[in-house]
C-alpha cells in the first residue's frame, strides 16, 4: 500500500477541508519530498486528480461523470529477462473520452538484448531497438501524456506497477493515478469462460491486427471496456462509482476493514 492510500481512500468518498488535508499529510512529511504548502501540487504532479476550491480538497473523479472522463488505456511489452534486468521494450497508450479515441502514444524502447522467446511472442528483435529512444526519454514523455487521467489496462497492476517502479528508479517518482482493470470490469459485466485478453478478443469478435504488441493490446483493452460499459448498472454515474464497481469484492471488504480501524 502506498503511503498516501488513507488520504486517497477518504477522498474517493467525500470532499475534505484544507485543514483536514494538511492534518492527514502531517505524519508523512518526514518521509516525503514536499513541504506543507506544496503538498497539493506534489500529488498533482504524480497523477492524482486532486484539486482545491473554496478551501475544500477533492478528487475530480468523484464528481466527473464516467462518460466525460479521459481514460488512458496502456500496455507494455518487456524483454522478459531476470527480475533485475527486465525492462520495457515497447509502450502503447490510447486516450479515450465520450466514446472516441482522442490521442495515441506509442514507442519502442532501447534495449541491447531481446531473448528469442520474446521475439517469437512479440516479433520485436534486438536490432529493432538499436535506434529507439531511451527508457528515460520514453517514460518521461509517457508521464506527460498520461497526466492525471485514469490508467486502464488488462491486468492493470502489472502494467501500472512496472511503469511506476521504472519511473521511480529513473528519478521521476511513482504514479498516483487512479486506475482500472479491464479484467475485473469484464468479470462484473461480461459472461465468458475465461478473461485473458486473447480469449476475450475472440469471444467478443474484436478485430485487432495482432496480439502481444503494445498499441494493439491497449486498443483491445479499450474494446473490452466498451463492451463492459453496455452492461453497467444504472446507478453508476461518476468515475469513482465505476472504479469502485470494478474492484473485486474481496478487495472492497479488505479496504473497508482497514478504513474502519
Amino acid at each position: 500500500m502506498n503511503k498516501y492510500e488513507p488520504l486517497i481512500r477518504k477522498l474517493t468518498k467525500e470532499k475534505i477541508s484544507r485543514y483536514e488535508f494538511d492534518y492527514m499529510i502531517a505524519d508523512l512529511k518526514s518521509d516525503s519530498l514536499f513541504e506543507e504548502n506544496e503538498s497539493l501540487e506534489f500529488l498533482q504532479l504524480f497523477g492524482l486528480p486532486i484539486v482545491e476550491k473554496n478551501d475544500e480538497i477533492y478528487l475530480k473523479t468523484l464528481s466527473t461523470p464516467y462518460k466525460d472522463q479521459i481514460f488512458c488505456f496502456v500496455d507494455i511489452e518487456t524483454n522478459g529477462n531476470s527480475p533485475i534486468t527486465n525492462q520495457i521494450i515497447e509502450i502503447g497508450a490510447i486516450k479515450y473520452q465520450n466514446g472516441k479515441v482522442i490521442d495515441r502514444f506509442g514507442s519502442l524502447v532501447y534495449s541491447d538484448f531481446v531473448p528469442n522467446y520474446i521475439t517469437k511472442i512479440t516479433n520485436i528483435k534486438t536490432e529493432d531497438l538499436k535506434n529507439a529512444a531511451s527508457l528515460k526519454k520514453v517514460l518521461y514523455d509517457f508521464k506527460l501524456f498520461l497526466a492525471d487521467h485514469i490508467f486502464v489496462a488488462h491486468n492493470v497492476n502489472f502494467d501500472f506497477n512496472f511503469i511506476s517502479n521504472s519511473l521511480y528508479r529513473l528519478g521521476y517518482g511513482k504514479l498516483l493515478n487512479r486506475k482500472l482493470c479491464t479484467i475485473d470490469l469484464a468479470k462484473k459485466t461480461i459472461e465468458a469462460e475465461r478473461y485473458g485478453l486473447a480469449y476475450l478478443i475472440e469471444h467478443l469478435n474484436i478485430d485487432t491486427p495482432t496480439h502481444h504488441r503494445a498499441q494493439a493490446d491497449a486498443f483491445s483493452a479499450l474494446k473490452v471496456f466498451e463492451e463492459a460499459l453496455k452492461n453497467l448498472p444504472e446507478n453508476i454515474y461518476s468515475t469513482e462509482d465505476l472504479l469502485y464497481f470494478a474492484k473485486p469484492d474481496q478487495v472492497k471488504k479488505k479496504q473497508k476493514k482497514n478504513y474502519s480501524r
